[in-house]
């Protein structure tokens, strides 16, 4: 039970994980347990941390205000930062942080993974983030990102197939592309242009656009296509890192095996039509300054 709850949720180390099971901290199906148990498919683990048990990871705090409406405002994500809670993560957040820093509330539209950088949207009231999560559903947002990978990628690819978990990975949350559907995963529909290729290091700078929303979608694709994102635990040159990951955390050995310190993908523009005022808004977010260095001749105008 302990290399599962370690696996599983990394809050806590294996000593810490012992004896929070041991105090009955950790019940199973509503039971006192011991360290040594084994877990059968259906079990049912509560876990009641104790007060301040549980030490928050650092974040990026350098996010800024790319624009500002009566009802929505958008923003410069950093890298290394989550949207909102989730995890280990409770208040260190942009979203808790974008609330203390202005004095007021706001209400996430979309979400970006924590490691991914660039423009998201908050809606001012929770009414209006109902209008934009409508617009989203209809795929009346244009969005677009810029990402780095691997190999020499073709002038332009438009990847069509069906996506869902992959068949062969250990790692469950792992999404894979296929051409022909197993019934249970979901079409999508991504077109990749070349920005610039750099020779010496062997990586392409892209522009995607995604016409559907699915998890993981871009890197998922990429993996698929043969061209992994650089930096990418999970869907990078070794799907075991995200495992080493798991387990020991970052380190400047694997950070120099993926290439980088994180996925280099970049919410790089956001367009949409408010349906409120029929105002055209047409949003962009230059690179985030960790990615500028990682390939050379990319175009000034993705870099500021």
């Amino acid at each position: 039970m302990i290399e599962y709850l370690k696996a599983r949720f990394p809050y806590h180390n294996e000593e810490d994980w012992i004896s929070l099971v041991e105090n009955q901290n950790v019940l199973i199906n509503g039971n006192p347990s011991f360290p040594d148990l084994i877990l059968k498919t259906g079990d049912e683990i509560s876990y009641s941390p104790k007060p301040n048990s549980i030490r928050e990871p650092d974040i990026n705090k350098d996010y800024s205000i790319l624009a500002e409406k009566e009802n929505f405002i958008v923003v410069n994500k950093p890298p290394n930062i989550p949207v909102h809670p989730a995890g280990r993560y409770r208040t260190n957040t942009l979203l808790n942080l974008l609330e203390n820093d202005r004095g007021a509330k706001f209400y996430p539209v979309h979400r970006l993974d924590r490691e991914t950088s660039g423009i998201i949207l908050f809606a001012k009231t929770a009414e209006f983030r109902l209008v934009l999560q409508r617009l989203f559903e209809d795929r009346l947002i244009r969005k677009e990102y810029i990402t780095f990978v691997y190999g020499k990628f073709p002038e332009k690819l438009v990847s069509e197939g069906y996506m869902g978990k992959d068949p062969d990975s250990s790692i469950r949350k792992k999404q894979s592309l296929r051409k022909e559907s197993l019934g249970d995963d979901k079409p999508v529909l991504t077109e990749f242009s070349l920005i610039s290729y750099d020779p010496k290091k062997d990586i392409s700078v892209l522009l995607v656009k995604p016409y559907t929303g699915r998890i993981h979608q871009i890197r998922a694709t990429l993996f698929s296509e043969g061209f992994p994102v650089v930096g990418d635990k999970l869907y990078g040159k070794r799907e075991t890192a995200f495992l080493d990951f798991i387990q020991t955390g970052e380190s400047d050995l694997l950070n120099e095996e993926l290439g980088h310190n994180r996925q280099c993908l970049h919410a790089y523009s956001l367009s949409f039509v408010d349906p409120t005022t029929s105002e055209e808004n047409n949003f962009h977010c230059p690179l985030s300054s960790d990615l500028c260095h990682l390939a050379a001749d990319i175009p000034s105008e993705y870099v500021a």
